[in-house]
């Protein structure tokens, strides 16, 4: 496809009000969510055969947005995979008890919970994902994950090959897993093989100016990070920003 044919959309999203930020839901520690490491809402986890799709267009997320405005990946698509929060994240998670899932009651998260849970997701990404590719021969980028996270090393070797096998495939998202940890180790692994330019995963909660993302408290300032711009208004949401894929500097996010 020429650049000449390239469609920008007028508006990113589907919603359009404002991101909140500053008031994060704070569950206690005994809340049955945090001890059960569960999401709050339960009944908004579904199998991934029952879903019309496992990967959502960006269009219906009020951050992300649906098209790349900016850079050599202008006009491409941008998709997001929701997973279950706290059921598929390490308990060191800084946020474990504040995670943005507790105010995201409508998001549908999938199931992978047991052995047949993670083979019918794994399918149905890698269906979707060849179907995307056929779509989007430019190439196109995943979110991952908008919530959960990456749940075991055969999980990060799964979304490793993809990106052998499917060449479109790009990736961007944050993990708190402990780099040096199985999983961890097999982020960096993937990241390694593929190079940013496929697989730009930053370490939530980590420290220093690279590679990184942290939350912010009101009055808080981190200086080792750029502050997100679709949350300064610097830009409009993920598709016209950039940032997150392109540099591999710390990005520090208001808490929300």
């Amino acid at each position: 496809m020429s650049a000449a044919r390239v469609v920008v959309p007028k508006v990113q999203r589907r919603f359009e009000q404002p991101m909140v930020e500053g008031r994060g839901l704070t569950l206690p520690a005994y809340h049955h969510a945090v001890r059960g490491g569960r999401t709050l809402f339960p009944s908004r986890v579904f199998g991934a055969d029952e879903l019309a799709r496992v990967l959502k267009d960006g269009h219906q997320s009020r951050k992300i947005g649906k098209v790349i405005t900016k850079g050599r990946r202008r006009g491409w698509p941008i998709y997001t995979l929701t997973l279950e929060e706290r059921a598929t994240c390490p308990r060191s998670c800084g946020e474990w008890q504040s995670c943005y899932g507790n105010r995201m009651q409508a998001a549908e998260r999938l199931d992978a919970g047991d052995e047949a849970a993670t083979r019918a997701l794994m399918n149905r990404l890698a269906h979707e994902v060849v179907q995307l590719a056929e779509e989007h021969p430019r190439g196109f980028l995943v979110r991952l994950h908008v919530l959960g996270d990456f749940f075991s090393a055969e999980y990060v070797a799964f979304w490793a090959g993809l990106l052998r096998d499917v060449p479109a495939l790009h990736l961007f998202g944050f993990s708190a897993r402990d780099p040096a940890g199985a999983i961890g180790r097999a982020i960096v692994a993937m990241m390694q093989q593929h190079g940013w330019d496929r697989a730009a995963i930053r370490f939530s909660g980590a420290r220093g100016p690279m590679m990184a993302a942290r939350v912010l408290d009101p009055g808080d300032v981190d200086t080792e990070a750029i502050a997100c711009p679709a949350q300064t208004g610097g830009t409009d949401c993920c598709a016209t920003c950039a940032l997150c894929w392109n540099s591999q500097r710390s990005i520090s996010f208001r808490r929300h």
